[in-house]
């Protein structure tokens, strides 16, 4: 885990219909930028930038945002991890 990013959690809409963000601190995580095929939400295959490996307690959902660099991008496809080493998530980003 080499990588800082800000994990920001969908916290539902404001008065106004915008959405707010739950924004904690940055936190390490491992990109790996390459590019994939994966699937959304709504079953369409679209282009995966990259994949972000991410050791947090909370689990994440496609309404929340990746921030890397101070850019915000959207989550196209979640994974739980596949070894025993420890409780991380694979998200593929747009």
């Amino acid at each position: 885990m080499q990588d800082s990013i800000t994990l920001h959690f969908d916290t539902g809409p404001d008065t106004r219909g915008e959405p707010t963000w739950l924004i904690p601190d940055p936190i390490k995580a491992y990109i790996d930028w390459k590019s994939h095929l994966v699937r959304n939400v709504a079953g369409e295959q679209v282009v995966s930038r990259a994949i972000v490996y991410i050791i947090y307690d909370r689990t994440l959902t496609h309404k929340d945002r990746i921030e890397i660099n101070s850019i915000k991008y959207a989550i196209l496809d979640l994974t739980p991890g596949k070894d025993f080493s420890g409780n991380h998530q694979e998200a593929h980003i747009q």
